[in-house]
């Protein structure tokens, strides 16, 4: 939500100037130049510039458009009010006189029908203007086709938004050449690009534009929009993140919460402070999470309610759940379903989240039905999260959250399952010792039955707990408990022993460009090979994501290559589906020495996974300690 509420403000520096029409003695837009030029800090100072001048200060139908374009720079802290239009009959009478300012302005117009989810109009709009200013003005068409990559954007089509800008960008005239905003469109493209692209997980180049942007608008002067220089940040900060760079993601968000505190804008400072809880919550940091939010509660519950307060109201729920604080957790989420309920802009993200911790809650207060019908409900917002575009269906909430959500529900009815069962049985015994009528062989009967659901139960609880729901592998616990018997053989019997860290390459644009299904396949197909290609000796399973580990017992690590070699090799011929290429993975190797522990020798084998993405993946690398 974060993305779509800052990519919105992007277009305001992409509208020009017809470069045909607007000639250096262009009474008007010398006028309109020179207030651009004194970069008015907001709409007061803006119109007393438009008063003091003798062109736009006249009532013609040519100064209202300038006029419309000129306000259409400052007010807008959000990115979603709506742009001021000229009069219609002063459109109409441009439209006549000078058709590439007509259209120009019917960007601002587009934009407006963006801004209330009306992505018809906004694409009809965008596309008459896109036929016009081809091969009539270069400007206009080149800006045209940027607005319409950014509501691309918006509507979660990230990958066909990059498509769009990507082919403009090496085209786009310098800076010094643009005569309509032209000082900012180059980086504003890159700041587009880049996004994208960190989004699409292509995070070096998103890394490199994404700096350049900052460099460009820290040295912009107020009257630049902060938000340019705050997503240029929130940009970097996702691709060190998704480089596995974290101390250097941590110190950009640390700016970045810093900046908006600088001034004053406390949507984003609360944004900025969600992602540091979320930061210390994955570093196992969460008395450190517990702290921060302790620290900056009071602060933000004075704030007016929006999305990014919510967030964190909900973030702060997780914590006194997690500590224990039912007085508390109970009186928060009573205002939580308040502003929830409340018409804003994207809500089911927030009550899939909301539903999921407020489960938790009703199981710590023994509430089980209340329980599982929080997670159902859970469950339900996460499905509803799409939007439908192009005929298609983009998913647009966190695949990983929402399989959570259904598993933990899962395992919540079979306890209670479990727990109705056992109550059967125990007014069952009941009766039985109550009438005292049934004979012997009833008796023994009984005791058989309930030996071979015990026994069952038991065997499903056992898969549960040791094997991965979706590809039928050990899962991490279970996995983990095996690598360190393993382990201990190795060290008592002074056995070769190595592990392998595999991860597989590309698997999230797999996801983006095909869907989850897909994403999911590929996982199956992938544990299933390995499993077919290893020795019974040979222990495998998912560590996690689309991570997996393979303990190789007996086997040094130059054998332990060759082996994976194989594997790799003959992966590349495994087909999920006519669409998709050939499929690769990157492996790293560590060999286990004497004094070294489990979780070092791990480390070790993300070390080397890491040297294997960094020379281009689709390659296995054994850890040396000169790397």
């Amino acid at each position: 939500m974060k993305y779509k509420k800052c990519i919105s403000v992007l277009v305001l520096f992409l509208f020009g100037i017809n470069t045909v029409l607007a000639f250096d003695d262009d009474e008007y837009f010398q006028a309109y130049s020179q207030i651009i030029s004194s970069k008015p800090d907001g709409e007061k100072e803006l119109m007393a510039l438009v008063s003091d001048s003798d062109v736009l200060s006249e009532s013609s139908s040519l100064a209202s458009v300038y006029i419309a374009l000129l306000q259409s720079t400052v007010n807008h802290p959000t990115g979603f009010e709506e742009y001021k239009l000229a009069p219609k009959d002063h459109v109409q009478d441009v439209k006549r006189s000078h058709p590439s300012l007509f259209f120009r302005h019917n960007i601002l117009l587009a934009y407006n029908f963006a801004i209330q989810e009306n992505w018809r109009l906004a694409h009809s709009k965008i596309d008459e203007i896109i036929a016009f200013a081809n091969g009539n003005d270069t400007e206009l068409y080149f800006d045209a086709i940027a607005t319409k990559s950014i509501f691309l954007a918006r509507m979660g089509l990230i990958r066909a938004s990059l498509n769009s800008s990507a082919k403009i960008l090496g085209e786009l005239p310098s800076l010094t050449e643009k005569r309509f905003f032209g000082d900012g469109a180059i980086e504003n493209m890159e700041l587009v690009i880049g996004l994208n692209m960190s989004y699409l997980g292509e995070n070096k180049r998103a890394l490199e534009l994404c700096s350049r942007v900052e460099t460009f608008f820290i040295t912009r002067p107020l009257a630049s929009p902060h938000r340019y220089y705050q997503i240029a940040l929130d940009c970097q900060r996702r691709s060190l993140e998704n480089l596995n760079q974290p101390d250097k993601a941590f110190d950009t968000l640390e700016r970045y919460i810093e900046y908006a505190t600088s001034i004053e804008d406390w949507d984003t400072y609360t944004y900025g402070l969600v992602l540091k809880v979320e930061y210390l919550y994955a570093l196992d940091k969460v008395k450190e999470a517990h702290k921060l939010i302790e620290k900056t509660e009071s602060f933000i519950s004075s704030l007016p309610t929006s999305y990014d307060t919510n967030t964190y109201q909900i973030s702060r729920f997780k914590a006194l759940v997690e500590q224990g604080d039912v007085e508390r957790a109970n009186a928060l989420s009573a205002i939580i379903a308040d502003n929830l309920s409340d018409d804003y802009s994207s809500p089911d993200l927030h009550w899939a989240q909301f539903k999921s911790i407020q489960s938790s809650l009703f199981e710590q207060l023994g509430n089980k039905d209340a329980a599982i019908s929080a997670l159902r409900d859970s469950k339900n917002f996460y499905q509803t999260l799409y939007y439908q575009t192009d005929d298609r269906k983009e998913l647009f909430s966190d695949y990983y959250e929402s399989a959570l959500a259904e598993r933990k529900l899962q395992l919540l009815e079979q306890q209670h399952e479990l727990s109705q069962l056992e109550l059967a049985n125990s007014n069952r015994v009941n009766l039985i010792l109550t009438a005292g009528a049934l004979t012997l062989l009833g008796l023994l009967v009984l005791i058989s039955y309930l030996y071979a659901v015990q026994r069952r139960l038991k065997r499903e609880q056992e898969t549960l707990a040791t094997v991965d729901t979706l590809t039928g592998v050990r899962n991490r616990r279970s996995l983990l408990g095996v690598i360190q018997l393993e382990f201990n053989e190795a060290k008592a019997y002074q056995n070769d022993l190595s592990l392998v860290l595999i991860d597989l390459d590309n698997f999230k644009a797999i996801n983006d460009n095909y869907g989850h299904e897909c994403g999911d396949n590929l996982l199956k197909a992938f544990c299933e090979h390995v499993s077919k290609s290893i020795r019974k000796t040979d222990t495998f399973g998912r560590y996690g994501g689309e991570e997996f580990i393979l303990c190789l017992p007996k086997t040094s690590a130059s054998e332990a290559k060759k082996v994976v070699n194989s594997i790799l090799n003959s992966y590349r011929k495994v087909r999920i589906s006519p669409d998709i290429g050939a499929q690769t993975f990157s492996a790293g190797i560590a060999q286990y020495q004497k004094g070294i522990e489990t979780s070092k020798l791990i480390k070790q084998c993300d070390d080397a996974l890491y040297v294997a993405k960094r020379f281009g993946r689709n390659r296995v690398c054994i850890f040396s300690h000169d790397d």
